[in-house]
């Protein structure tokens, strides 16, 4: 194989490497796209929502809790 040959299909496969890497990386063209941008920054600057779990009950104070907190 000359030289030329191997210079060429380096070239080859160099330039089919190119044209995926490049499909793959372009920004898509279709009709909701910069929608679809503008939500997705919105949602990445919004605040997470707040789980919302049940307050714990409050038990009453009994008397011996009083004495060991030194109340009367």
């Amino acid at each position: 194989m000359s030289g030329v040959a191997f210079l060429l299909i380096a070239v080859v496969v160099s330039l089919v490497g190119s044209v995926i890497v490049w499909i793959r990386n372009r920004k898509p063209t279709h009709f909701m796209s910069s929608v679809d941008d503008f939500q997705r920054e919105m949602d990445a600057l919004s605040t997470p929502p707040v789980p919302s779990t049940p307050p714990r009950p409050v038990r009453p104070v009994q008397d011996a809790d009083k004495r060991r907190l030194g109340g009367r």
